[in-house]
């Protein structure tokens, strides 16, 4: 049962490729081709015509050097320092994330002293160990997370590539094609193919900007995630309506008036957008009772429950659900708290990993350009990429066998 929601996702790709197969072989023209029944990509060369060449007449309206600002001095920051994204949607207050190239060679010192202090897995993690793994529907994720996943995801690639686009034809370089491809719903990613010849005779700023402004992109898609989390808690009725956690089990529902479907909006009149404000809420409670506010959603209904905080505990059940002790319910984030999630979650992992100075990523071709100062023959700055990346990778390879060989997956 575990590889079920696997096995189901996989199922669904058969189906579809037969679709497309059908299709084809109907005679309907579609820019979509399949190899090998587990591969697809979509090419499509009238997206530039359509879409990307306006977006690059637009920016056209935009300073050079503003463009040049935001977007290379953002990408910086995100490569070497930290990925500037509030973690307020997670209710921490922090104003980003360590920059992947800081995490990774941390997550190796971390192991090696693991390794050699016999230290726990959930030791290493308490000492700064950033857990990664593979997002799959039936392992390491549900089935209902893999279609916010899937949507989020795809928000996140279309716009980081168009962005790449927008900003290549905003310079005057020639846009071949764009696209999209994927893997057996296991992996997936965008393109904009640029005219690699007209991009590198432009100067080193333009070409820092062209490969900066997909990260660009996803930073700006994180921060409205965030933004619109935010101003529906300004408003109780978008409160009721869209945050808040659903009560989903109820261990003994005649000790309350609490019942499964209900949803609790505050917490001593401090709205709940998710489960992870209502830990924080919880966790900073002073007094020996707190006053719920509850909606009931089949008639419209507001009330107040006092509850006693004797002995309270908490346990986060995945990523959207808690069990509540002694209360004895289990609450689950609503639907559009988690789709503004992991829009959130999968465009900062994007960041975070684009402006990892490795090939193929954008940080590759951002630290290959950087380098064109330095070292002026490209085949040694070439060797000196490919050797810089096989180290980084490398990292990360680690990273993930860490945390699939311990388990700390299932803290993702």
């Amino acid at each position: 049962m575990q590889y079920l929601g696997l096995l189901i996702v996989i199922a669904t790709w058969f189906v579809i490729v037969g679709i497309l197969y059908l299709l084809k072989h109907l005679g309907v023209k579609i820019p979509v081709r399949v190899y090998y029944g587990v591969f697809i990509m979509l090419r499509d060369e009238e997206l530039v015509k359509e879409v990307i060449a306006p977006l690059g007449n637009l920016l056209r309206k935009i300073p050079s050097w503003l463009i040049v600002l935001l977007t290379v001095g953002l990408f910086s920051i995100s490569m070497f320092i930290i990925v500037p994204i509030p973690l307020l949607i997670m209710s921490i207050n922090a104003w980003g994330l360590p920059s992947m190239l800081y995490l990774m060679s941390k997550n190796l010192i971390l192991m090696i002293i693991a390794m050699t202090h016999r230290l726990s897995p959930m030791e290493a993690v308490r000492r700064g160990f950033t857990p990664l793994a593979p997002l799959i529907p039936g392992v390491t994720v549900s089935l209902y997370t893999f279609v916010y996943i899937i949507i989020a995801i795809g928000i996140g690639i279309l716009l980081h590539e168009l962005a790449h686009g927008a900003v290549s034809s905003r310079y005057g370089i020639r846009i071949k094609s764009g696209g999209a491809f994927a893997l057996l719903f296991l992996a997936f990613g965008g393109f904009v193919e640029i005219d690699e010849e007209e991009l590198r005779s432009k100067g080193v700023l333009i070409r820092l900007a062209v490969y900066s402004s997909g990260v660009f992109m996803n930073i700006v898609l994180a921060y409205i995630a965030v933004a619109l989390v935010e101003l529906a808690l300004l408003s109780p009725p978008l409160t009721r309506t869209l945050l808040g956690t659903t009560i989903v089990y109820v261990v003994n529902s005649t000790d309350s008036a609490l019942r499964s479907g209900y949803v609790i909006t505050a917490v001593n009149n401090q709205p709940v957008a998710s489960v992870y404000s209502l830990i924080s809420i919880l966790s900073s409670v002073n007094s020996s009772n707190v006053t719920l506010t509850v909606f009931n959603p089949s008639n419209g209904a507001m009330f107040n429950e006092v509850l006693s905080t004797g002995n309270l505990s908490m346990a986060l059940l995945g990523y959207s659900a808690l069990y509540i002790r002694p209360w004895g319910i289990v609450v689950e984030s609503r639907s559009f708290y988690n789709l503004m999630f992991w829009i959130y979650t999968l465009n900062l992992t994007l960041a975070l990993l684009n402006a990892f100075p490795a090939y193929p990523l954008d940080g590759g071709q951002f630290l290959e350009a950087l380098l064109t100062k330095v070292i002026k023959d490209q085949a040694l700055r070439s060797k000196v990429m490919i050797a810089v990346s096989i180290i980084l990778w490398s990292l990360i390879g680690l990273t993930l066998y860490y945390t699939l060989i311990t388990g700390l997956y299932r803290l993702i």
